[in-house]
């Protein structure tokens, strides 16, 4: 029974990191291509400035 019990429990936490792991990196893709999108933005403006 408590090896059914730790087996869970960890199948449990292996998801948990997993998750943030998975989330954290979408955080940082979107904090990334919206930098990238601001770039390209301040870069069209300059064009047309110029």
């Amino acid at each position: 029974m408590k090896d059914i019990l730790d087996i869970v429990i960890l199948i449990m936490f292996v998801i948990m990191v997993a998750l943030f792991i998975i989330n954290f990196n979408r955080q940082q893709i979107k904090k990334h291509t919206d930098k990238i999108a601001k770039n390209e933005e301040k870069k069209a403006k300059d064009s047309i400035d110029e």
